[in-house]
């Protein structure tokens, strides 16, 4: 169990903030301004959170929030670069709607909901937004359509999304070779300067010490 948590701290995670909105709130001493901030946090591979902050300033708020948005990191029911199957979700006055693509569309979608698509790795994907076009009630709305999603039932039946995961496995594991190609090549790069550096400062030195003798 320590190494699991030890392993949870060390995960990087990106975030991102939809929305930064300034509350005033009155009392009896006058106004009392606030700020809020809703942050998006995901590391791109299947794990989303959301998380609205509030505090006297916006540095202060959007810590909050992606403290928070960390807290409630989940881990989504993907089949491969999509969703597993069509999703319908209401929360409060927002409704979205999320269907799966095709390889090559592309996230089709607007407002928070492409925020939080993006954020959780999937790269293909329809998006509908129906009712309020609130940020901070369509990440909500977003995020709880996407906790709902359940791939074991949808991957027993359907032979396109086990396709779609098993492409997906081949795609990252190409892209990991291309980027282990990447950092070799910068890594003989950087010894190739090195060893240019040194050598003009060798040179240096000896046309240094020619010229002390010659004198």
């Amino acid at each position: 169990m320590s190494e699991y948590f030890r392993e949870k701290k060390e995960r990087t995670y990106d975030k991102r903030t939809v929305s930064i909105r300034r509350v005033a709130k009155v009392t009896k001493g006058g106004k009392r301004l606030r700020f809020s901030a809703m942050v998006v946090v995901g590391d791109h591979n299947g794990s989303v959170g959301v998380g609205l902050g509030r505090g006297v300033d916006t540095k202060s708020a959007v810590e909050k929030g992606e403290r928070i948005a960390t807290k409630k990191l989940t881990r989504i029911q993907l089949a491969g670069d999509t969703i597993p199957h069509e999703v319908v979700f209401k929360e409060g006055a927002a409704r979205v709607i999320l269907r799966p693509a095709r390889p090559g569309t592309g996230v089709i979608a607007g407002s928070s909901v492409r925020t939080v698509l993006e954020m959780a790795g999937i790269d293909n994907v329809y998006g509908k937004l129906m009712g309020t076009s609130n940020s901070i009630a369509t990440a909500y709305a977003t995020f709880e359509a996407l906790k709902s999603l359940r791939n074991t039932r949808v991957l027993t039946k359907m032979q396109n999304m086990r396709d779609r995961v098993e492409l997906k496995k081949e795609t990252d594991k190409e892209q990991k070779i291309k980027d282990e190609k990447r950092r070799a090549k910068k890594r003989a790069e950087e010894r190739e300067e090195k060893k240019d550096f040194r050598g003009k400062r060798n040179f240096r030195s000896k046309d240094n010490r020619s010229k002390v003798n010659k004198k």
